[in-house]
């Protein structure tokens, strides 16, 4: 008796799901809809806190477990799988599996990198919610909570290319990872959201026996996530990250546009193509 696989969607938020200026995920409530009346598990990946998440969670009504801070943790509400497994701790309604640097210790390198290099960084915490809701496109009220972090800060660096490359160097001496999310530059640890996916790929393995996994990313720190899965969607909205993504990702979709709207065009198109179902079990 064959096993049909169990197709599992993780996805990033800003400039995928959600739109990068507005944050609206409007546009995508056509797939949203499917998605649901199907029962797909919806995993976000993002460099969002968790605290923002919940936000996003509850709006869509998306019970799924999902992926904060760039892999930083991996939060599964405690319904999800009928089985134990190992986690680091519990938090309210969540089983936490953490993968990430604690936050103190990296606030705490980058302001000795800072004060090594002389490169002028204005870090989240640093910033106000009026001057981050300025940078960012957010309310004020989202500022604060995307300033709830617990393993990953996003910065700004005044200055050019030397500048970054400096500052990307003093990150991995210090035995750290540097990302670029899109709009702000990130310190964290040796996490990163592929390490997460992994981890939940593994979970709902071991509940549905197979399983088909589909990656939606638009920025570099997707790279990781779209590794690891069956079928990596990439949504092309900058030309020059193009070369990297084509080059180290296998099997690889491009999307045209950014945002929800082109989401949703991807994700209808990916649940109406035959080859979803077809995928061998194993890569």
């Amino acid at each position: 008796m064959t096993t049909t696989p169990k197709l599992i969607i993780f996805t990033d938020l800003d400039g995928a799901l959600l739109d990068r200026e507005t944050y609206s995920f409007e546009p995508a409530q056509p797939a949203l809809h499917l998605i649901q009346e199907k029962k797909i598990p919806l995993i976000f990946a993002s460099s969002k806190t968790r605290a923002e998440m919940e936000g996003y969670r509850r709006r869509m009504e998306n019970n799924y477990p999902f992926v904060s801070e760039n892999g930083g943790a991996i939060f599964i509400p405690k319904k999800t799988f009928p089985f134990p497994f190992s986690y680091e701790r519990e938090l309210g309604r969540y089983f936490v599996l953490e993968l990430g640097t604690f936050y103190p210790q990296i606030l705490r390198a980058l302001e000795f990198i800072k004060k090594e290099t002389g490169v002028r960084i204005r870090a989240f915490h640093e910033l106000s919610d009026k001057e981050l809701a300025s940078l960012s496109g957010l309310s004020r009220e989202e500022a604060a909570l995307a300033k709830k972090r617990e393993y990953d800060e996003p910065f700004v660096i005044e200055g050019g290319i030397e500048e970054i490359e400096i500052v990307r160097r003093k990150i991995g001496e210090r035995g750290l990872n540097y990302v670029w999310g899109g709009r702000f530059h990130h310190i964290l640890g040796k996490n990163d959201k592929g390490k997460a996916v992994e981890i939940l790929k593994g979970l709902y393995k071991k509940e549905f026996h197979a399983v088909v996994t589909v990656g939606v990313g638009d920025s570099l720190n997707d790279l990781p996530m779209l590794n690891v899965v069956d079928h990596p969607i990439f949504l092309k909205g900058k030309e020059e990250l193009l070369p990297d993504v084509v080059t180290q990702v296998r099997n690889l979709t491009l999307m045209e546009g950014t945002g929800p709207q082109a989401w949703n065009d991807a994700i209808l198109d990916l649940l109406h193509h035959p080859k979803v179902e077809s995928v061998k079990k194993e890569r």
